[in-house]
């Protein structure tokens, strides 16, 4: 794996045809209720194989002609190869005398006895092995999309990321014909959503969450298209005056989106980091002086302009007292019933994709349903995952927090920062939003969710230059 590290050409290795997948793949992905079905699941994971497939190539082409250099990258090798490691660790059959002793399994030993499979010698370590081979095998679109990213030019950035930006516009679209149409329209496609848009998701936080990630990506496209009309000597503050208004007008439609959903956390999380990276560009091309004078007015005109067009009242009518108290009443009994859950299949886990078989025994009684997910992601693959995770989880908050020092330092050395390390920071920016709006929230577990999250950690994470580290 190529390091981010001076001397690396790691960059650049991607061909059409992985072009050509990765477009296909980020334009499939929100169609189906975000993926989020085994139906949508399988053409996503035959396309991601095509896509790895084609970099693998491109790869093998490129390091025989020795175009490309290699440094190791071991943490970033490990957390790539994370789905096939969790495979060896819970698919592999034990005995079924030490599968019975490990911690949380012995419950389960009665249903086994029940339908006759207490006689089986050796069982995988999840479980159900069934769910985690499927929850495994939905890793593929995101180490595809992530490597797509890492291994990409900028100028097949800034493709891939228009076409993001494009399904956010359309989402937005589709989110205000539903509306439009009342809460019984058939634009919904069969989504109970109570009213709030959710464009072509199940859930109106993972409509808004996409959103949001795209709001990123598409401030760095503004960006972008700043520094051209620079280079081609055209006026600045982002190419011209009334190309300055066309782009301020579509951050008004996305951020439209985002506050019509009602999702608390896309407005509270994901919404601010966008917000931050069009004040970075801001002060970037017209200075700080004239940057905070425009960054800072035209925030506060996006946000208050979009809630005019919603509603002060509709924006609001979820950030209540009472709201809050219900839904934090709710996200804490189970988050707590998860957490219990964890400690009971601590150290091993519970098998990935799990959670919902093996959490029902904690759940309070109060609880009259059985919850799918945990509405926080990082409890729920605790209980998966168990240290596995842990240790997972720490590799990437290293490479994330060595990846943010090493911004915080060029930005200070040099008052500024390069088109790579921009375009890290703005989609670092739209992955912060993404990582804490799964505290309250499984955005992770839905596929369009994920894979545009791991395109966004594939840009923050990709070699510099050594021209940007000199």
């Amino acid at each position: 794996m190529t390091a981010g590290v001076a001397g690396t050409q790691a960059t650049g290795l991607v061909g059409p045809v992985a072009v050509s997948g990765g477009l296909l793949l980020l334009l499939v992905s929100p169609i189906m209720r975000g993926g989020n079905s085994h139906a949508a699941l399988i053409p996503l994971e035959l396309i991601a194989l095509a896509l790895l497939l084609a970099l693998c190539v491109r790869f093998a082409m490129a390091w025989r002609n020795a175009e490309a250099r290699l440094a190791p990258q071991p943490l970033l090798s490990l957390l790539l190869l994370s789905p096939a490691l969790f495979a060896v660790v819970q698919l592999i059959p034990v005995p079924a005398g030490l599968w019975s002793r490990l911690p949380g399994h012995a419950v389960y030993l009665d249903t086994l006895d029940g339908i006759r499979a207490t006689a089986m010698s050796w069982r995988p370590v999840s479980v159900s092995p069934d769910a985690t081979r499927a929850a495994l095998l939905a890793g593929i679109p995101l180490v595809a999309a992530f490597l797509l990213a890492y291994l990409a030019s900028l100028a097949q950035l800034r493709l891939l990321m228009r076409l993001v930006v494009a399904m956010a516009f359309a989402e937005v679209l589709l989110g205000l014909m539903q509306i439009s149409g009342g809460e019984h329209s058939p634009l919904f496609f069969g989504v109970m959503s109570y009213g709030p848009p959710v464009g072509t998701f199940a859930n109106r936080n993972h409509f808004a969450n996409y959103v949001a990630m795209a709001l990123a990506a598409y401030v760095w496209l503004a960006y972008e298209a700043n520094r051209d009309a620079m280079s081609r000597r055209k006026p600045t503050s982002f190419g011209s005056s009334h190309k300055a208004a066309a782009w301020v007008a579509g951050s008004l439609v996305l951020v439209l989106g985002i506050l019509m959903s009602r999702s608390r956390g896309a407005a509270l999380f994901g919404l601010p980091m966008a917000l931050i990276g069009l004040s970075a560009v801001s002060l970037r091309v017209i200075g700080w002086a004239r940057g905070l004078r425009f960054a800072v007015p035209v925030t506060l005109l996006l946000v208050l302009a979009a809630a005019a067009l919603i509603g002060f009242d509709a924006v609001t009518s979820r950030i209540s007292g009472a709201q809050l108290a219900g839904s934090a009443s709710f996200r804490s009994a189970l988050a707590l019933a998860s957490l219990d859950a964890a400690a009971a299949f601590w150290p091993w886990g519970s098998g990935w994709g799990t959670y919902d078989l093996a959490v029902q025994r904690f759940q309070p009684a109060s609880m009259a349903f059985y919850p799918n997910h945990a509405h926080m992601d990082y409890v729920e693959m605790l209980l998966e995952g168990g240290i596995f995770f842990a240790l997972l989880a720490a590799m990437f908050l290293w490479l994330a927090g060595r990846r943010a020092r090493l911004l915080v330092k060029l930005a200070l050395r040099d008052r500024k920062l390069d088109r790579e390390a921009m375009a890290a920071t703005l989609c670092g920016l739209g992955l912060l939003g993404f990582l804490l709006h799964s505290l309250v929230e499984f955005n992770m577990r839905i596929p369009a969710n994920a894979i545009l999250a791991c395109l966004l950690a594939g840009v923050y994470l990709r070699p510099l230059s050594p021209a940007t580290l000199q």
